[in-house]
């Protein structure tokens, strides 16, 4: 492995199990990895924390999540979605003592309107995409607040969290093109190639009849 000085190396990360595998192998990785600069992980604290193995992300898509794309399609972003607070930080910004070893990921959960969205007859929605693929999920809000924020008990420099506005009443045509319309908006302004896709033409889901 070519050698990297310590700024292109960000050390002390943590996975669960459920985001990487070993790249010869492909068995789900559990434990410590970290990342060169040129977007590569391994297995270990840090390059002198042996052995260390190349890590990819798992392609297997979770079962029961609506409409999730497979993690192997890589999108490189030059701009994080930019109404949210997220700043990209070049590789030597971060500090193995700014970021928790334990922290959790975004699981997937939908958001159900209450009868005071029903009666407003739109409600907001949560997702997250990671930062360097085309990888989207459905969250809740106390997750989608974590990652604004910038918790330390999620992983929040790996996921973009973005909030939608979902209609749900107005007519089935109206209610289908301002959801579509919207999320399209996004896609393409924010370079979330994939996002349309994501809701398998579901634009209705919700809808109320009047």
């Amino acid at each position: 492995m070519a050698y990297y000085p310590q700024s292109q190396i960000k050390t002390d990360l943590y996975t669960n199990g459920e985001e990487f595998q070993i790249l010869t192998s492909s068995q789900p990785y559990k434990g410590f990895y970290y990342i060169l600069s040129n977007g590569k992980k391994y297995t270990g604290k840090n390059p002198e924390d042996g052995p260390n193995q190349e890590l990819t992300v798992i392609s297997t898509n979770p079962e029961n999540v609506d409409g999730l794309l497979p993690p192997n399609q890589i999108v490189i972003l030059d701009v994080p979605y930019e109404n949210t607070p997220y700043v990209k930080e070049s590789i030597d910004q971060y500090r193995p003592s700014s970021l928790s070893t334990n922290r959790s990921l975004p699981t997937p959960i939908q958001t159900l309107p209450t009868q005071k969205d029903k009666d407003l007859g739109s409600f907001p929605r949560y997702f997250c995409k990671k930062t360097n693929e085309n990888y989207y999920i459905e969250i809740n809000k106390e997750q989608f607040t974590k990652l604004q924020s910038r918790d330390i008990t999620i992983a929040w420099d790996l996921y973009i969290p973005l909030q939608i506005i979902w209609q749900i009443k107005g007519g089935k045509t109206k209610t289908y093109n301002a959801n579509k319309n919207n999320i399209t908006l996004i896609e393409q302004r924010n370079k979330w190639y994939g996002f349309t896709k994501y809701f398998k033409d579901r634009f209705l889901k919700y809808y109320l009849e009047s």
